[in-house]
C-alpha cells in the first residue's frame, strides 16, 4: 500500500467509499489519499468497497471533508457500508397499474442508439476490409485493435492514465521556459515512450505466445475463448452487475502502483519512462489487446497489435495533453458511456466466440441464414453445380474452392465420400484480412497460408462427418463439406 515513514504513533480506520468501477478507481483514490499531511497508509479495496487509512495519532479525516474533495471523481465516502441506491425498474402508477421507469427506458433507450451508432460504425470498418493493407495474421483485423484503443480512451478506464498525465502537468509546466515547444517536449516524450513500449511489449508476449504452439487451431480456438470470457466479465462490470464487480482481474497490485507513481521518475526523461510503464497499469481493453498479442505467436504481429491499440488511445490522451481541461473537472466519463462500452464489449465477445465455434467446427450463427447478407449467400451457393470437384481421378477425389475477398466459393459439389483420400484445391483471387489463412479443423491441423494462385492441401481420408471450412478467426463465412 502507498505508504509514508512513520513510527508506532499511528491509528488506523476504515472508511467505506461507492462510485468505483475498476482497479484504477483504487489507485486514483489512494494517490489523492496519500498526499494529506495526516495520512501515513492508505489501501482501498474495490472488492469490500472499503478505505483503510493509517493516521497520524491525534489526527482524523472525516468523510464528509472527503466527499468535497472527491465529489468530481463521482466517490462519496462513508462510516457505514454505502447501500448502493436501486431503482426499481416497474413502478406502480396511482390507478394501481404497474409501467416501466420512465428514466430507465430512457437511458436504456439513449444508451442502445449510441451502442448502435459504434456498432454500424463497427461493421462498416470491417466492411471496407481493411485487412488487405496489411499483413494479416491469425486474429482478427488490426483495424479492429485500433478501435478498440479508441473505445479504451474513452473509457473510465483510461481515467488512471489521464490523470496521471494531469497530474504532471504542473510539474512539466513549471520544468520548462515559456517557449511552447518547450513545454511541449515532455508530452512528447510521453506519448512516443507510451508507443514504443506497447509495441516492444506486443512483441515479446508473441514471442511468448510462438513457444506454446498457438499455431495449433484448437489450442488458438480456446485461447480466443478464454480471452472472449474475460472481456464479457469486464463488460457485466462495465454494467455495474454487481457479482462481476466483486472479482478482479489486473497485474498485482505492487506492480500498478509502482507504475502509477510519478515520484519515482525525475530528470529531462522522464516523461519517456512514466509513458513506457503504462504498459503495465490495469485496463481491461489492455488486458484484452495483451492477450491477443499473445496467442499472435508472433513478435511482428503482436508489436502490430499493441502498436495500434495504443494509437487507438493516442487521441484521447493527447487531447488531455492540449487542454488538460475537461479531465482536470471530471477524469471518469459518464456511467452512460460504461454501460455503452459493455453493450460493445458484449457484441464483440460473442462475436469471438461465434467465430471459434466455426473454427471448431461447432454449430454457430454463421449457419444460419438470416444471419448472412445476400453477396455471402451468393458465395456459398453460385457455382454450386459447377466443376468436377466430386468425381474420382486416379482414386482421389478434390475439394476446391475459390477464395476472393472476404469468402470462400465453393466450387462443384460440397459432399464426398468418407475414407477416400482427398486434396483441397484453394484457388486465391484475392482474398483479404484474416481469409488469407485457412482453417478446417478435422480435415488438417493448423493453419494453411493462401498465397495467390492455385493452393494444393492433402487433407488424407477423412472420417465421416461435417467440416467448417473458414480462416483463422473463424469470420470468414464458413464452408460446410459433408464426408458419407
Amino acid at each position: 500500500m502507498p505508504s509514508k515513514k512513520h513510527g508506532a504513533d499511528s491509528i488506523a480506520c476504515t472508511l467505506y467509499v461507492s462510485g468505483m468501477h475498476c482497479s484504477s478507481c483504487e489507485l486514483l483514490i489512494e494517490k489523492k489519499l496519500i498526499k494529506h499531511d495526516q495520512v501515513l497508509a492508505v489501501d482501498v479495496s474495490r472488492k469490500d468497497n472499503a478505505v483503510h487509512i493509517t493516521l497520524a495519532k491525534g489526527t482524523k479525516i472525516e468523510p464528509q471533508q472527503l466527499n468535497a474533495e472527491f465529489q468530481e471523481l463521482g466517490y462519496t465516502f462513508g462510516i457505514k457500508p454505502i447501500a448502493k441506491p436501486r431503482k426499481p425498474i416497474f413502478v406502480k402508477r396511482d390507478d394501481g397499474r404497474w409501467q416501466m421507469n420512465g428514466d430507465i427506458l430512457r437511458r436504456a433507450g439513449k444508451t442502445a442508439v449510441i451502442a448502435m451508432v459504434f456498432l454500424a460504425a463497427f461493421m462498416a470498418v470491417e466492411r471496407l476490409q481493411m485487412g488487405r493493407f496489411v499483413s494479416v495474421n491469425a486474429t482478427s483485423s488490426l483495424a479492429a485493435f485500433f478501435l478498440l484503443g479508441l473505445v479504451a480512451g474513452m473509457s473510465s478506464c483510461a481515467a488512471l492514465i489521464g490523470g496521471l498525465l494531469l497530474s504532471l502537468v504542473k510539474h512539466w509546466h513549471d520544468a520548462h521556459d515559456e517557449a511552447t515547444g518547450s513545454k511541449a517536449t515532455p508530452h512528447l516524450l510521453f506519448h512516443s515512450g507510451r508507443l514504443a513500449a506497447f509495441m516492444v511489449g506486443g512483441g515479446i508476449l508473441g514471442m511468448a505466445g510462438s513457444r506454446i504452439a498457438f499455431t495449433n487451431a484448437t489450442v488458438f480456438a480456446v485461447v480466443v475463448l478464454a480471452v472472449s470470457a474475460v472481456m464479457t466479465l469486464l463488460a457485466l462490470q462495465m454494467l455495474d452487475i454487481a457479482w462481476a464487480q466483486k472479482i478482479r482481474l489486473g497485474l498485482p497490485r505492487f506492480v500498478t502502483r509502482a507504475a502509477a507513481d510519478e515520484r519515482r521518475m525525475s530528470g529531462k526523461y522522464a516523461p519517456l519512462g512514466i509513458g513506457a510503464a503504462t504498459f503495465f497499469l490495469p485496463c481491461g481493453f489492455t488486458l484484452i489487446a495483451q492477450g491477443v498479442a499473445l496467442a499472435s505467436g508472433s513478435f511482428a504481429r503482436g508489436s502490430l497489435v499493441m502498436l495500434l491499440f495504443a494509437l487507438g488511445t493516442l487521441p484521447m490522451l493527447a487531447g488531455i495533453s492540449a487542454t488538460g481541461l475537461h479531465y482536470t473537472k471530471k477524469p471518469h466519463l459518464t456511467a452512460r458511456f460504461s454501460a455503452v462500452a459493455g453493450l460493445l464489449i458484449i457484441f464483440f465477445a460473442l462475436y469471438n466466440v461465434n467465430g471459434q465455434m466455426n473454427v471448431l467446427g461447432y454449430p454457430s450463427l454463421s449457419d444460419w441464414r438470416i444471419f448472412q447478407s445476400r453477396a455471402e449467400m451468393e458465395n456459398l451457393t453460385g457455382d454450386i453445380a459447377a466443376g468436377e470437384s466430386g468425381a474420382m481421378v486416379n482414386g482421389r477425389q478434390t475439394i476446391r474452392l475459390v477464395a476472393q475477398g472476404f469468402a470462400y466459393k465453393p466450387v462443384g459439389p460440397t459432399v464426398f465420400t468418407a475414407n477416400v483420400p482427398t486434396y483441397l484445391e484453394i484457388e486465391d483471387k484475392g482474398v483479404v484480412g484474416c481469409g488469407a489463412y485457412l482453417a478446417a479443423r478435422g480435415l488438417f491441423d493448423g493453419y494453411v497460408p493462401l498465397n495467390p494462385g492455385q493452393n494444393l492441401v492433402d487433407v488424407g481420408s477423412p472420417r465421416a462427418g461435417n467440416y467448417k471450412i473458414t480462416c483463422t478467426m473463424g469470420m470468414v463465412p464458413p464452408v460446410t463439406v459433408t464426408f458419407q
